[in-house]
């Protein structure tokens, strides 16, 4: 069984006798594509193969073998076996994975399928990064808030909602597309908890990174302050060698065509005026 998805810009196909349920892909769908950039398989087997050596897992229960260009990734559902990616970042954009029977139902459902078959992965070798960030659309311009779960991005989409008309397109997910000339930010079809979940995809005014506090201010970051600041809000791991390094490049190109701004701020209007001011945008 095969679907096929355009994402940030991006033709996937998705190739498995487990698809997802999921009801925000249908946003995402396209007929079948002449070429596709990104191909995932999903098999079910009965168990995982482990290889002749040391595995060691990180806190969320992933362990990344290299064996040449490609990687294995090994994914465990508490102490049980989940599934094995094995996929490349070179020029064929291609995952496959096996997922134990028993654990297919939750490994591909809703919450965790994209991050079984290795997608922000695969993304990062097309030059897009998926940030932790709600998103809206301002006028044809595209504003990200982004920060750990809980600082407030929901809020802060909500309140341009409220009181600049602001389109909310995304309220957890963002993917930010890097291209020579231009950022962009699009929608992802995952949005956590939110609820909110559309296909577009705009130009990137500005990637907010929110504190809470009680009077607003507004900081400009750059160099180091910036990429240190946006990398804790990258939807990646960097278990495998050089993606942090593939991450920060394309981060670096980020900040040279984007303003990052830190904004301290309260949950009211008050919030919006003064990042409006600080991006000059006319109300």
């Amino acid at each position: 069984m095969e679907r096929f998805l355009r994402i940030c810009n991006k033709n996937i196909r998705v190739s498995s006798p487990f698809l997802p349920e999921n009801s925000f892909l249908a946003e995402f769908a396209e007929p079948q594509p002449a070429d596709c950039d990104i191909n995932i398989t999903v098999n079910a087997v009965d168990g995982i193969s482990y290889p002749h050596c040391d595995l060691h897992f990180n806190t969320n229960g992933i362990a990344v073998l290299r064996e040449g260009d490609t990687f294995c990734r090994y994914a465990k559902m508490g102490t049980d076996d989940g599934s094995v990616t094995v996929y490349s970042n070179d020029s064929s954009r291609h995952s496959e994975t096996s997922v134990v029977k028993r654990n297919a139902n939750v490994l591909l459902g809703d919450r965790y399928f994209w991050t079984t078959v290795a997608f922000p992965q695969l993304m990062l070798t097309e030059s897009v990064l998926l940030f932790h960030a709600s998103f809206i659309d301002y006028n044809g311009q595209g504003i990200i808030f982004s920060a750990p779960s809980g600082t407030g991005k929901s809020t802060q989409a909500d309140l341009w909602k409220k009181y600049r008309n602001a389109d909310i397109i995304n309220g957890d997910k963002t993917g930010v597309i890097i291209e020579e000339n231009c950022v962009f930010a699009s929608g992802v079809p995952f949005c956590g908890t939110s609820g909110i979940c559309k296909n577009k995809t705009v130009p990137l005014k500005a990637v907010v990174l929110l504190r809470q506090a009680e009077t607003n201010s507004v900081q400009r970051l750059s160099g180091v302050a910036a990429i240190t600041e946006l990398l804790g809000n990258i939807h990646l791991d960097f278990s495998a060698p050089d993606e942090q390094r593939k991450c920060i490049d394309l981060l670096i190109k980020l900040i040279k065509s984007v303003p990052v701004i830190l904004l301290s701020c309260t949950p009211d209007e008050n919030a919006v005026k003064a990042l409006e001011q600080e991006l000059q945008i006319q109300n």
